[in-house]
C-alpha cells in the first residue's frame, strides 16, 4: 500500500493549465503505483474549483488510485460556508473522516485543522483581540466566515480528531491535515519579528501536535508553511511537509519554473 501526499499546489495563483496537468498527474501516480493520493489543501482560492479538480483527477485515475483532499485556508476563501465545510457529503473529501485502508492495519484520518494562537511567543506582547484585528486587516483568512472564535474552532477540531483517533485505537494511524501541528516547524527568526510573531498565530496549533503524540499516531502529512522540510520525527510521530508553494515572480519558492517538475519533486510517498 502506497500513500502519496501533496500540499499547497495553488493552481490558480501559479496560473497552472489544469486541463494540461490532469493527465500528467494521473500518469505519474499510476506509474508510481500509488494507491492513495492525499492533497492536504490550498489548491484554489475557491472551494468549488478545488472540489471539481479532484473529481476530475479521480475520473482520470479510475479505480487505480483513490483521491482524497482537504480544504486549506485558501480553499475556504470563497465557494463554501463553514457549515458546508463541516457537512459536505463527498467521498473524496477527507475532513473529519477515518478510512480503513484495505489489506492493512492502518487507518487514514483527515481533518482540515485550524489554529488557536498557541504558536505566538509568550513575550510577543500581543493580545488575542489585537491578533483578531490584525487578521481582519492583513491576513487572507480575514474574509473566511465562521460562527465562533479561532480558539473555539480549534477546540472543535480537537474534539473531532480525538474521537476519530479513539475509535481507531490500536491501528496504525496516518493523519492528514492542512495547518501546522508542531511549533518545531516554525522558523525561530520569523518569531523574533513583530509581524512574524503575529503570522504565527494563524499557522496551527501545538495542542493538535500534543494530541497526535498522545495517540501514538504513526505519520502526519500537512501543509500551510511554504517551506520544504525533510521527513522528520518528533516525539515518535513522523511528519511529512513538502509543499509545492508559489512559483510567481513576486514569490518564487520553486527550484524550477515548471509546476509539474515541482509537484513531482515534492510528492511524498510512504509505503505501508
Amino acid at each position: 500500500m502506497k500513500i502519496a501526499f501533496s500540499s499547497d499546489n495553488h493552481l490558480d495563483i501559479n496560473r497552472v493549465d489544469v486541463a494540461a496537468i490532469l493527465p500528467q498527474m494521473a500518469a505519474a501516480l499510476i506509474a508510481a503505483k500509488v494507491d492513495y493520493y492525499v492533497n492536504t489543501g490550498d489548491t484554489f482560492n475557491d472551494f468549488t474549483k478545488t472540489r471539481s479538480f479532484y473529481a476530475q483527477l479521480q475520473a482520470q485515475l479510475g479505480a487505480s488510485v483513490q483521491v482524497r483532499y482537504l480544504a486549506g485556508n485558501h480553499d475556504m476563501v470563497r465557494g463554501i460556508s463553514y457549515a458546508e465545510l463541516e457537512e459536505l457529503d463527498d467521498p473524496l473529501y477527507l475532513h473529519n473522516r477515518a478510512e480503513q485502508l484495505p489489506g492493512t492495519n492502518a487507518t487514514l484520518v483527515g481533518n482540515n485543522g485550524w489554529y488557536d494562537y498557541s504558536f505566538v511567543p509568550a513575550d510577543a506582547g500581543v493580545t488575542p483581540s489585537e491578533l483578531r484585528h490584525w487578521k481582519k486587516a492583513f491576513w487572507i483568512d480575514g474574509v473566511i466566515e465562521q460562527p465562533q472564535s479561532d480558539a473555539e474552532r480549534m477546540q472543535a477540531v480537537l474534539t473531532q480528531v480525538r474521537a476519530k483517533l479513539a475509535a481507531n485505537a490500536g491501528r496504525q494511524i496516518i493523519f492528514a491535515t492542512h495547518f501546522v501541528p508542531q511549533r518545531a516547524f516554525l522558523n525561530p527568526q520569523m518569531l523574533q519579528s513583530e509581524v512574524g510573531a503575529k503570522v504565527a498565530a494563524f499557522l496551527g496549533s501545538q495542542a493538535l501536535g500534543n494530541l497526535l503524540t498522545e495517540a501514538h499516531v504513526d505519520t502526519v502529512g500537512f501543509g500551510h508553511l511554504h517551506r520544504r522540510d525533510a521527513a522528520r520525527t518528533i516525539d515518535g510521530v513522523r511528519y511529512l511537509h513538502m509543499p509545492v508553494g508559489y512559483g510567481t515572480k513576486r514569490r518564487h519558492e520553486w527550484q524550477s519554473t515548471d509546476f509539474m517538475t515541482e509537484w513531482r519533486a515534492t510528492l511524498q510517498v510512504m509505503t505501508l
